[in-house]
């Protein structure tokens, strides 16, 4: 009897397509690092008061 074998096969292959799938699900149109607001800004880069 080979049923445990192939459970156990068919249960690592759908982890593995599980976690292929999670990789390519994230959205690379977005930038992965943005900038943190409450960071001060660069000199210069801010407008000028009037």
């Amino acid at each position: 009897m080979a049923i445990r074998p192939l459970v156990f096969g068919i249960l690592f292959i759908a982890i593995f397509v599980a976690i292929i799938l999670s990789m390519a699900w994230v959205d690379r149109s977005r930038p992965t690092h943005q900038p943190d607001s409450l960071a001060p800004a660069a000199p210069g880069t801010t407008a000028p008061v009037q």
